[in-house]
């Protein structure tokens, strides 16, 4: 037993002798929370920045909803009046097609009122004007275009009753391209040019013509006497002052200068009258303009230098143009188709009085 009690004191012994180094053991946990502490507090901090930034953004985002909840509001309210726009403009194309349809029926109840009726009457009108065009202006390029217009007309119209027409159309046509071309252009810048030259040219002769000599014939190889010697000495000496010259016609008389100004003027007034029969295509007034000119030139033109020759010669080929060639006739078209008309047209009447008949 005091065996037992003895092991039982030195192995109390051995337990309660580590105690000393508790201090050691207990300061440790001291330094892990400051750590902790430290730690903790840095979480917290973060997590009070992470709450800031996400309730600033939520504010943020707040904002955002209702501006786009404004905006939402706003493209409503616009699409409702988007909506009443659209709904008055489908009322205005209702009214404007009702109204286009009882438009239709009161044309449609008109006489002549028929689609091809007005393909007719613009065909007939296009007739008119283009043989007004030949007649009146000799156009005859104006005139082919509008019958070329016609023509097209009269096919949209697909009547086989309009072929006749068609017919003498194209035959026209055809004569109305065969029609030789006239120079306008070229006429009157040639008569132009020609105008210019009138002031250049040299009206009268500055000086008169010398004559030859003529040597007189020898009738005798006597030797003339003293007389004859006088007379002739003297002859000579009058011949020196006076000089007579003999002229089969008489010599016109020099013109002043207001004849010469009004002389040239004339002429620039005939050249021009000239021009416009030419565009007018007036065959006598355009010959009688450059002849009275040609003869203003030969008559008092005397000097024959390369200019005059070549302004003679610029009228002489003016004068043989044909300014008005001969145009054909186009009514043939217009005539059948009046024809066809005026058949329709009784055509129609004749049961609109049978009706009248019958209802009386």
């Amino acid at each position: 037993m005091t065996e037992n009690v003895e092991q039982a004191q030195i192995t109390s012994n051995k337990t309660e002798t580590p105690p000393a180094p508790t201090s050691s053991v207990i300061h440790k946990p001291s330094k892990v929370s400051s750590v902790l502490a430290i730690v903790s507090f840095l979480l917290v901090l973060i997590a009070i920045v992470a709450i800031g930034v996400i309730t600033l953004k939520g504010f943020e985002l707040t904002q955002q909803v209702a501006q786009f909840s404004q905006q939402a509001d706003k493209a409503t309210d616009m699409n409702v009046q988007l909506t009443d726009q659209l709904e008055q403009v489908q009322q205005q194309a209702q009214q404007q097609s009702v109204q286009l349809k009882q438009t239709s029926l009161r044309l449609a109840q008109l006489p002549g009122a028929d689609r091809n009726d007005w393909l007719l009457a613009e065909a007939e009108y296009l007739l008119r004007l283009a043989n007004q065009r030949l007649d009146l202006e000799k156009d005859w390029q104006g005139s082919l275009a509008i019958l070329g217009a016609a023509d097209k007309v009269l096919a949209e119209a697909e009547n086989p009753l309009l072929n006749p027409v068609r017919k003498l159309l194209a035959q026209e046509r055809q004569t109305l391209r065969a029609v030789p071309a006239v120079d306008v252009t070229g006429a009157v810048a040639r008569l132009q040019a020609l105008q210019g030259q009138i002031e250049k040219l040299e009206w009268m002769p500055r000086t008169l013509e010398k004559e030859e000599k003529a040597v007189a014939p020898v009738e005798s190889e006597e030797e003339p006497n003293m007389w004859q010697k006088f007379v002739q000495k003297a002859w000579a000496g009058i011949g020196v002052v006076i000089r007579i010259r003999e002229h089969e016609t008489a010599l016109p008389a020099p013109l002043t200068p207001d004849q010469h100004y009004y002389l040239q003027q004339n002429m620039h007034l005939m050249l021009e009258q000239a021009q416009v029969a030419l565009v007018r295509q007036q065959t006598e007034l355009y010959q009688q303009s450059l002849k009275r000119t040609q003869a203003w030139l030969d008559e008092f033109v005397m000097v024959d230098n390369a200019q005059t020759l070549a302004a003679k010669e610029t009228l002489n080929e003016l004068q043989a143009w044909d300014v008005s060639p001969e145009f054909p006739v186009i009514s043939g078209s217009l005539n059948s188709l009046r024809q066809l008309l005026d058949q329709q047209r009784r055509d129609r009447s004749v049961p609109a009085t049978a009706q009248s008949n019958l209802a009386n």
